[in-house]
């Protein structure tokens, strides 16, 4: 996150993410699963802004960057504004946290990020809502109820909370993904984000997921972490992996299409991530990630987006020194 004080309220660019690892260890006794992941932040990014209110309603107004949806089964845009947002139900949550039942807010999202994508979002969006209803509201000039909250809230938010390490947002995310270790990264890394007209629903995959069956052999991410912290950009590429592609595909048949468009370029490797219906793929750097966009992108049908690792000072050190601009 980037987060600056304008002069009515707060603002904050939401970075996604993508899953470079992902594996499920089973189903747990609360109806989630167990995982094992590692997730990168990456640059395509949403807007949000919160202002003070003179009542005490949450008014939330969304805007879509990216235009109109590509065909009528295309859920990318189709986010609620109502009290089923994840924003306004982690602003509920906080104020009842906070004491504060009397105040109100108005939030304007600009949405660049796809929804039912695996990209995280949802769960972005509402980690920069518990940050700047914070600020917002109180005097608090720390993290604390936002962490406090998070995980209460979605599996991925502490990811956005918690995985700051030298400058990256990359952690392995354990339990059911809000566990977060940050993970040391040696480089930036460019990839190309491609996200075709149809979502996947994460209740479905995983229920795909238990029809095939979760395999006894499982994968460990240390190849892939060692890659990281030592620079091998083409072993990165290489050890991509995500257990929940297979289910997806059974569930939408754009997984394994994507999968195809991808392959007609020279990348370094490609995934999907989180539970779909956008995959990506791992670039030698910006200018190769830029044609392989461009040339998706004039195709028509998906869209293709070229992304670089999410760079910005942590939380904390961001909320200590923030930024006003006019």
């Amino acid at each position: 996150m980037i987060i600056e004080k304008s002069s009515g309220g707060f603002r904050v660019k939401v970075p996604c993410k993508v899953n470079l690892f992902l594996e499920v260890l089973g189903k747990r006794s609360d109806n989630y699963h167990s995982l094992d992941t590692v997730m990168m932040a990456v640059s395509l990014v949403d807007d949000l802004e919160i202002t003070p209110r003179e009542d005490d309603q949450l008014k939330l107004s969304i805007e879509f960057a990216d235009g109109i949806p590509l065909d009528g089964e295309d859920h990318a845009w189709r986010v609620p504004a109502d009290q089923s947002n994840l924003i306004i139900r982690a602003l509920v949550r906080l104020r009842n946290h906070l004491g504060q039942p009397a105040r109100g807010a108005n939030v304007r999202l600009i949405k660049r990020i796809p929804a039912m994508a695996g990209l995280g979002g949802g769960s972005a969006d509402a980690a920069a809502a518990l940050i700047l209803g914070t600020l917002l509201w109180t005097d608090h000039r720390d993290a604390e109820p936002a962490l406090r909250l998070a995980s209460e809230l979605g599996s991925d938010i502490n990811f956005f909370l918690e995985s700051h390490r030298d400058g990256f947002w990359l952690a392995r995310c354990t339990g059911r993904g809000e566990l977060v270790e940050p993970v040391y990264c040696s480089q930036p890394l460019s990839f190309v984000i491609v996200h075709p007209p149809r979502g996947c629903g994460t209740r479905d995959v995983f229920a795909g997921l238990q029809t095939l069956g979760i395999p006894l052999d499982r994968t460990d991410p240390y190849e892939l972490l060692k890659a990281l912290g030592s620079g091998g950009v083409a072993a990165i590429g290489g050890e991509l992996l995500n257990r929940l592609e297979s289910a997806a595909e059974r569930t939408n048949g754009w997984i394994a299409t994507g999968r195809n468009w991808i392959d007609r370029y020279d990348h370094l490797g490609q995934c999907m991530s989180g539970s779909g219906s956008a995959r990506f793929c791992l670039c030698t750097g910006a200018l190769q990630a830029e044609k392989i966009a461009t040339e998706i992108r004039s195709k028509g049908g998906m869209r293709a987006y070229c992304v670089e690792s999410w760079q910005s000072p942590g939380i904390e050190e961001q909320i200590r020194g923030i930024r006003v601009v006019s």
